[in-house]
């Protein structure tokens, strides 16, 4: 009996119960071994069986879909464990196990492929997958464990440190030994983050690998020993005596780690730096510094400063950026009563030319005294943005508008800023087009998180979330042909927008076509399932790899009417090998929309 079938069944089975066996019902690869193996049943009965056992896996319910795999997979096993072979040869050694935080999770294996990728290989997009995996919960699961401390030494910074910090120390202190075996005291920013990631996991017990890496480590092992022992009173001595090394990486983590106590000695050290020159190395532990004697000293010597700029001396231009560095994140009223006084002068220092050797110019410490402002975010703040809006160049115009939409009735925005649509070129162009990006902040980005806001954007996203735009925004778009800010606001009941979408589905438009299948899902086109499959085979003939756009369009399924969903899996069986994985990924969200699920 040749059991070439019954081994290629056995392989798709294997990879449905690694999935998760709600993912086998209606599986298109299980499927068509169906024929094949009832041919073969007309001469060995038990390809029958085997051909039977898995029309009830495709043809079953998801509620069923564990017991009808579970039968096939020991119907397979009991042909291929006495016609097959079974058994290696090798030599037997005990398992090394480590206890984690970990329980057993249901996440699937089409979940788990892009986390692990993300973590494994490079390219754009990936921090912002790992980021959202995090926060839901999804790294609660054993085989990401190895994935995760690969990523230790990712070429992208932010993403390492988000490892380090937030995710490996949730797998709890057995997690240990595994960062221990790499762990390189004289290596470089990849050692740096197991040592933190060490201190964090079992703080007491990585002292004195901490205090070892203090003396005789390499740069970034010996920054990162700095900021743990730094969190231990005994060792403040140690950190105190790096705080004028000559090693500025080394002085900078010194101070920041310093500025979390308040002692009499730190105090007087910060007291002293903030009349010296070296604000570019007080900038984080200024940022962080609570003690009212610091700040009001930083204050003082902003308030001097800030006289000498407004009398002209354009040389201090440099400075008092760097101070206004110190500053940001500080929400204090001291410190807003400082930034208000200073927006409230900046007539006096907008048209400063910039210092030697530097490209700041007086527009630039406006717009910067501004953003600060924006971040503080009190009605009086945003007032006073508003009410010298045209002191800022075109650049800080993002500050402006949103000042205004957290400030003004959605009526009074649209008077104010729609006859900027009508613009083509110059600064008109420039502020139209953060008007575009701010529309889709509040009405795409609001909806799906903080993917590809800037900081200013972040403070807004909850006001995004609930933001009310004029209806008279749709059709001044659509009189300005600005496609993107249509789809964006498109909704049911605007048969103007729906004309409008449907014509740029039409004709090669600029735009994603899966950003305007969505909006046309938000207007309930109809037969919008059917544009899409004529779109989908269209722009899967002949293309060579899941690009951009057509990632895109993949992931605007999601917005499709659940009831097309068996019409869409269909679909998925007529695609090239490489779509169907993207495309089954994205049509997860539909499938998970379903009632059953």
């Amino acid at each position: 009996m040749s059991l070439a079938l019954i081994e290629e069944s056995a392989r798709e089975v294997r990879r449905l119960a690694i999935a998760g066996s709600p993912l086998a019902v209606g599986d298109f690869r299980l499927k068509k071994l169906i024929p094949p193996l009832e041919q073969a049943g007309a001469k060995v009965p038990v390809f029958a069986q085997v051909a039977k056992a898995i029309a009830n896996v495709i043809n079953g319910s998801e509620t069923e879909s564990a017991a009808n795999l579970l039968s096939l997979s020991a119907l397979l096993n009991a042909i291929l464990y006495t016609q097959g072979q079974t058994g290696t040869d090798g030599a037997y050694r005990e398992l090394e196990t480590f206890p984690t935080n970990c329980s057993s999770t249901r996440i699937t294996a089409r979940t788990l492929k892009p986390l692990i990728a993300a973590l494994t290989t490079s390219g754009a997009g990936r921090f912002e997958i790992i980021k959202e995996a995090a926060e839901r919960g999804a790294f609660a699961d054993l085989r990401l464990i190895q994935p995760a401390l690969t990523a230790l030494e990712d070429t992208y910074p932010e993403l390492a440190d988000l490892v380090a910090e937030k995710i490996l120390p949730t797998y709890g202190p057995g997690l240990i030994p595994l960062l221990k075996q790499k762990l390189d005291l004289k290596g470089k920013k990849g050692d740096a983050r197991r040592l933190r990631a060490l201190h964090q996991l079992d703080p007491a017990a990585t002292i004195e690998l901490c205090k070892t890496a203090f003396e005789e480590g390499s740069v970034e092992p010996r920054v990162a020993a700095i900021a743990c022992l730094g969190q231990h009173e005994d060792c403040i001595p140690l950190v105190l005596g790096q705080a004028d090394s000559k090693n500025k990486v080394v002085r900078a983590a010194a101070l920041e780690a310093l500025a979390q106590h308040d002692r009499p000695e730190i105090l007087k050290l910060f007291t002293e730096l903030i009349k010296g020159n070296v604000f570019d190395l007080l900038a984080q532990p200024l940022r962080a510094i609570r003690n009212r004697q610091v700040v009001n000293s930083l204050l003082t010597e902003s308030q001097r400063i800030f006289g000498v700029l407004a009398k002209g001396d354009q040389e201090q231009i440099p400075r008092f950026w760097e101070i206004l560095d110190c500053l940001q994140q500080r929400k204090d009223l001291e410190t807003e009563e400082f930034l208000l006084n200073c927006f409230n002068q900046c007539d006096n220092i907008s048209n400063l030319k910039a210092a030697r050797n530097s490209a700041l110019t007086g527009a630039d410490l406006a717009a910067r005294l501004a953003s600060l402002l924006y971040i503080i975010g009190s009605s009086r703040a945003l007032e006073a943005i508003l009410a010298r809006r045209a002191l800022l160049p075109p650049a800080s115009f993002s500050l402006v508008l949103y000042s205004a939409l957290r400030t003004w009735s959605p009526a009074q925005v649209y008077e104010e800023f729609a006859p900027l649509l009508q613009h083509k070129k110059g600064a008109g162009k420039q502020k139209n087009e953060i008007l575009e990006r701010t529309v889709w902040a509040a009405c795409l980005a609001g909806a799906q998180g903080h993917s590809g806001l800037d900081d200013v954007e972040a403070v807004s996203i909850l006001e995004f979330k609930s933001l009310q735009w004029d209806s008279r925004w749709i059709d001044a778009a659509i009189n300005a042909d600005r496609g993107f800010i249509v789809c964006c606001l498109a909704r049911e009941g605007h048969p103007g927008a729906l004309d409008y979408l449907l014509k740029m589905l039409e004709t090669k438009s600029r735009l994603q076509i899966g950003l305007i299948i969505e909006a046309l899902a938000r207007c309930r086109c109809p037969g919008l399932t059917d544009r899409f499959l004529e779109i989908a085979a269209r722009k899967t003939q002949g293309a060579r790899f899941v690009d951009f756009d057509l990632k895109l369009l993949f992931q605007s399924m999601r917005h499709l009417p659940a009831a097309d969903l068996p019409r869409l899996e269909a679909f998925a069986s007529t695609l090239d090998q490489k779509f169907i994985d993207e495309f089954l990924d994205a049509l997860e969200p539909l499938r998970a929309s379903q009632p059953n699920n």
